[in-house]
């Protein structure tokens, strides 16, 4: 049994390693504080601009304040109100951790015969104090409710106004709506929606890889199979965390693809074999013919779920209103845990999955949906190329090429909207159809 695996002398080899590996801090979240007020300035052009006069609107010919040459404000005390309330401005916590992955392997590889190499891994990877963004400064959604009842009009993005109801006055409905106070009497709260920029975040990757390389003549090709999760808190610096529960945010990685099927294949035609001579036009037509191609086969990446309804605040909590940078984290759809039925789009005018197990969560209460649980379509893709290689003299030659990309014009459908708002459940964008170009390229 061991030398059937193993085999004979030289036809096995064991390879194993794992190393820790540590990184700077999240760079998109060191450069998004710049802007901080008063410190920071981001300066807009004109949405319809002059090439001569960026900041002159030319549609409306409204002349937005030229910019330049800046001028440094004077000392002093600095008016704050045209910043107020702060709003958007994250805070890099200072218990941060510097980032760092864990990453490790086992493979083993094994010679079948003179031409047959097949390998088998564990490949795997674990990151640790990741960059997440986490809302600190929520809005309180009974509160909000209690004014709304009581004839004071808060709603979904209403966190950051004064309301006065039954002789009452509620300066919004966030814990740090007001600090100083310094401006309440031009009506202007201190703090909005901020977050925190934390190394709280983990990710997993584990897998299983499979490889087989294999010559049979003029005929090579190369197989692989992939078998993997990845898991994590959020896959980017604008996928928000659940302030309430950080764990409820954790799911499939964005880039998550659990099957992952490849084959690559090249094969020399033998057309040269038909004639007995090698020279002439006859043996310059028929030989230098090779074929390649890759064909893939793949499920797709998750779906990201999200509820844009009510300006993405139907929680009341103001903590999802960054989401339109990012990635809500407790505006969600409401799921019910039945079956998610999957259609085929090209059968169901475009529906990928049934949407019945979901539904739109009440106005105060948040979404229960894992961010990522679901796949979207996969791909099935074959890319061709024909080459002819001729020598027409010692020193000149040229290749003709005709590459066929998606040569079965199969439909590669996009991720379907996982927004509830939108077309929910559709498919709106596919890959490229079939593509065909061909090329000749003289040497000498």
């Amino acid at each position: 049994m061991l030398k059937a695996i193993f085999g004979g002398g030289g036809e096995t080899s064991i390879r194993a390693g794992a190393g820790i590996f540590y990184t700077d801090f999240d760079t998109s979240g060191q450069n998004f504080e710049t802007g901080d007020a008063p410190f920071g300035l981001f300066v807009n052009g004109a949405a319809h601009p002059y090439l001569e006069q960026p900041y002159t609107d030319y549609a409306t010919a409204a002349n937005k304040l030229q910019p330049f040459p800046f001028v440094f404000p004077s000392g002093g005390n600095t008016n704050f109100a045209p910043f107020l309330p702060i709003t958007f401005s994250p805070a890099f916590d200072t218990r941060n951790k510097l980032p760092y992955s864990i990453n490790y392997h086992l493979t083993w590889q094994r010679e079948l015969g003179k031409s047959t190499i097949l390998s088998a891994g564990y490949v795997g990877t674990m990151g640790r104090h990741l960059f997440q963004q986490i809302a600190n400064n929520l809005g309180n959604p009974q509160l909000c409710l209690q004014i709304k009842a009581a004839g004071g009009g808060c709603g979904p993005g209403g966190e950051d106004s004064i309301y006065t109801v039954n002789g009452q006055t509620y300066y919004g409905t966030r814990q740090y709506s007001v600090t100083s106070g310094k401006y309440l009497n031009q009506g202007l709260l201190d703090f909005g929606d901020n977050s925190y920029e934390s190394t709280i975040g983990t990710s997993s990757y584990n897998s299983l890889q499979l490889t087989l390389n294999k010559s049979i003549g003029a005929l090579r090709f190369l197989a692989a199979y992939t078998y993997g999760r990845a898991l994590d808190f959020g896959s980017q610096f604008f996928d928000l965390t659940n302030p309430y529960n950080m764990r409820l945010s954790k799911g499939l990685s964005q880039f998550d693809i659990t099957h992952n099927f490849v084959i690559s294949y090249f094969y020399h035609l033998p057309f040269a074999r038909l004639v007995s001579s090698k020279g002439g036009i006859t043996g310059r037509a028929l030989e230098g013919w090779q074929i390649a191609g890759v064909t893939r086969f793949t499920t797709g990446v998750p779906i990201t779920f999200t509820d844009s309804s009510n300006g993405s605040d139907t929680s009341l909590c103001g903590c999802d209103l960054f989401g339109i940078l990012g990635t809500n984290a407790v505006d969600l759809p409401n799921y019910d845990e039945s079956p998610v039925h999957i259609f085929n789009p090209r059968t169901h005018n475009l529906q990928y999955f049934d949407t019945a197990p979901f539904s739109f969560p009440a106005i105060g209460t948040k979404g229960n949906v894992r961010r990522r649980f679901l796949h979207g379509p996969g791909l099935n893709n074959t890319d061709i190329v024909l080459i002819k290689s001729t020598k027409v003299t010692e020193r000149v030659g040229f290749d003709f090429r005709m590459e066929l990309f998606n040569i079965f014009n199969h439909s590669q459908f996009n991720t379907p909207v996982g927004d509830i708002n939108g077309p929910f459940g559709q498919v709106t964008s596919a890959r490229d159809p079939r593509i065909g170009q061909a090329a000749i390229k003289i040497n000498f």
